[in-house]
């Protein structure tokens, strides 16, 4: 159950899912065999029931800003590179234009803030329990668009406003 315990593809691409306000709070770290994937997996099943009644879709979240917060994350985490490929892919079915010169831009204003494996010496589960994604996108609100609309009703910066940012185990 759940993904690899490194910031390989699944990991990478699941928190940029998250940055991008596709998932609720908190969904892209859980460890694999912990009980709260069912909460979620029930939580997100009346979210979704929800969205469909307020009309909201996939092109409604997926903005420019929104891409922008993804790499943004990406980077900060020391995704897979494996990444560039898919956010352009996304990009493209969202109708927003991204090329490599958005990555390097991004890439000059955005830190390197996770040690997590396999460049850095930390798992998955050790970046769940110093907070997720949640307390490292706190550390990069100067660097994200956080009026970005998500599927959690509340803009990016609503849902990082209040967590504590990252432990020192799982930073640089």
């Amino acid at each position: 159950p759940g993904h690899c315990m490194t910031m390989g593809t699944a990991s990478t691409m699941t928190s940029a899912a998250e940055a991008m306000g596709f998932t609720l709070p908190g969904a892209v770290s859980i460890p694999a065999a912990d009980s709260r994937h069912g909460r979620m997996a029930a939580e997100t099943g009346r979210r979704i029931v929800d969205m469909v009644w307020e009309d909201l879709k996939p092109r409604d979240i997926a903005t420019a800003g929104a891409i922008d917060n993804a790499i943004t994350t990406i980077l900060a985490l020391g995704g897979s590179t494996n990444a560039v490929v898919h956010m352009v892919a996304v990009a493209r079915r969202a109708g927003v234009p991204l090329t490599i010169d958005r990555f390097d831009a991004l890439a000059r204003r955005t830190p390197l803030i996770a040690n997590l494996r396999p460049a850095g010496k930390f798992l998955m589960e050790d970046f769940f329990y110093a907070g997720g994604l949640r307390a490292l996108l706190t550390g990069l609100t100067d660097v994200l668009s956080l009026s970005a609309r998500t599927a959690h009703r509340r803009p990016l910066g609503r849902r990082v406003a209040g967590a504590e940012a990252f432990v020192s185990a799982v930073v640089l």
